[in-house]
């Protein structure tokens, strides 16, 4: 079981050296969720979800947005409005993980 739990390990420092706490791995997974329903979030939508105080939450998806795992795309209708997206690269080393944890 611990070898295994090692193995998990060893992957998500290697693949995700960038989160650097849970806020930042809720909100990669909650975007992408979002996404994978159809239903892109808002900033609104994020802070809505209560995943930490708003300017943590605020400050740790600039954060994401600097390093390029989420991107922010303007909603046609609403100029104000983005949509927040996760990079596609990233998207498939979640995939990698999954088959990792799953593998378990």
């Amino acid at each position: 079981m611990f070898q295994q739990l090692k193995r998990l390990q060893a992957f998500t420092q290697k693949n995700f050296p960038c989160l650097q706490s849970p806020i930042d791995s809720a909100l990669i997974v909650e975007i992408g969720y979002c996404e994978e329903q159809g239903h892109p979030l808002t900033m609104k939508g994020l802070l809505l979800l209560k995943l930490g105080a708003p300017a943590t939450v605020r400050r740790r998806l600039q954060r994401l947005v600097d390093l390029g795992l989420v991107h922010k795309r303007r909603v046609n209708h609403d100029g104000r409005l983005c949509h927040l997206e996760i990079d596609p690269a990233v998207r498939m080393r979640f995939a990698k993980y999954l088959k990792l944890i799953l593998a378990l």
